[in-house]
């Protein structure tokens, strides 16, 4: 079964994530060492990665808050850091990243709990996103584009821009 670029480009960020939590090293020393070497080469796939580890990371004490809003009566403590960091991905693209469906962020992120974490990820994961996304929803902070891929570099930049204003 061939695996996707942008699934492939998830698997890179999450080990990437991984490394970066357990090592406390730098991000740029992550991504030369971790991520870099096993992002696809196909440029959309490797800009999505890209982007996924340097938002997760520069965005993270927020994640973390949505997350401990979501996952009530557990601690950010007592997550396996694999799921926290599967979390922060996907919260991160529910926020960021207008041109993926919710649907789509939540199905990845539950196939990398299958393969990555335990057989009780997958149900804890998408719990907490399913809990979360409606949130969001509700709040006004999970909105998408209806243009799909297309001009995706342009609304990146777009909704860069609007972030910072």
């Amino acid at each position: 079964m061939t695996i996707s670029p942008r699934r492939r480009a998830r698997h890179a960020v999450l080990q990437a994530l991984y490394a970066h939590s357990l090592s406390g090293d730098s991000p740029s020393h992550i991504f030369k060492t971790v991520l870099q070497p096993r992002l696809p080469k196909q440029e959309g796939a490797m800009k999505m990665g890209i982007r996924l580890f340097n938002k997760v990371i520069s965005e993270q004490e927020d994640l973390d808050q949505i997350i401990e809003g979501g996952a009530r009566n557990w601690d950010l403590n007592r997550i396996l850091r694999t799921d926290l960091i599967i979390l922060r991905m996907a919260i991160c693209e529910f926020l960021f990243f207008y041109h993926i469906p919710p649907k789509v962020t939540m199905n990845e992120a539950i196939e990398l709990s299958k393969i990555f974490s335990t057989e009780e990820s997958k149900d804890f994961v998408n719990g907490v996103l399913d809990t979360i996304s409606v949130r969001l929803r509700e709040e006004g902070k999970l909105v998408k584009s209806e243009g799909g891929l297309q001009g995706w570099d342009e609304m990146v930049n777009r909704q860069d821009a609007q972030r910072t204003r």
